[in-house]
């Protein structure tokens, strides 16, 4: 028997999205009871049923739209044939009731990379351990990544060769945090050589280092790369130096482009 629910904990343990679908209401007959759930995976495969048929294929396709909206909505089919409101979806079936279907998105987790765990990089870990967020370190000093918060994925290598393995979307967040400048351009060469653009890329650097290793990014790799997402000096400008405050600045300036919340405090001018 298919248990919808362990399903679920397994996709939040692997932090995949999916759409479940809940059968919340019937009136007269219907092809499915109240309380009938299907799930759709991101790859599209379907667990559940909410009764088959024409129901469930326009289910499947509503699902699908609800996915890539990543918004809940709720829907009434009619089987009445007599369009009780316009609202209603009309399925020509001789079944004579009315069935609503819920559609519940399940997000995963945002992903924040943070490549280098220095003092600034552990210090967001930290604080990013108790918050909605998919954390995955990256270090190549294995002493110094074995004290990265256990609740985080860690990865211990080579930043080149870990990152031409990484997966990673328009949906994801990077902070760069190396600890010299040529391992910072290192990685960024790296990212950019990726057919990748995240949402954002927070670089420690001044604004003079970050405009010479952009630069020379468009030199070696080409002219025509898109600079949008790259913040540096990265956070917002809320004050202090310490690695647990800039950590929370770079934090609040994520959770501010998460939300899309407006701001004028980012430490990143109109330079790139």
């Amino acid at each position: 028997m298919l248990d919808i629910y362990k399903e679920i904990y397994e996709l939040r343990q692997k932090n995949e999205d999916a759409v479940l679908v809940t059968v919340v209401e019937r009136k007269g007959h219907g092809p499915a009871n109240v309380g009938k759930k299907l799930l759709l995976y991101k790859n599209g495969e379907v667990k559940g049923t909410v009764g088959g048929g024409e129901l469930e294929y326009l289910a499947i396709e509503k699902a699908k739209e609800v996915m890539k909206e990543k918004k809940h909505d709720i829907v009434r089919y009619d089987f009445t044939g007599m369009n009780v409101t316009k609202a209603d979806v009309s399925i020509d079936m001789i079944c004579g009731g009315l069935v609503t279907l819920y559609y519940e998105y399940i997000q995963c987790s945002p992903k924040i990379y943070i490549l280098g765990a220095g003092h600034v990089g552990m210090a967001l870990s930290d604080v990013l351990a108790d918050l909605d967020y998919k954390t995955i370190v990256i270090e190549d000093r294995k002493d110094i990544a074995d004290t990265v918060d256990k609740r985080h994925e860690v990865i211990v290598g080579d930043y080149e060769e870990v990152i031409n393995g990484l997966e990673i979307t328009g949906d994801d967040y990077v902070v760069v945090a190396g600890y010299t400048h040529e391992i910072e351009y290192r990685i960024l060469k790296a990212l950019f050589k990726k057919d990748c653009l995240p949402k954002y890329i927070g670089l420690l650097a001044s604004e003079r280092k970050a405009r010479i290793m952009l630069g020379k990014l468009k030199e070696e790799i080409s002219k025509d790369l898109d600079f949008s997402s790259v913040y540096a000096p990265v956070g917002l400008n809320i004050g202090g130096d310490t690695p647990k405050e800039i950590a929370l600045s770079i934090l609040a300036e994520i959770q501010s482009i998460r939300y899309k919340k407006e701001s004028t405090g980012h430490l990143t001018k109109d330079w790139r």
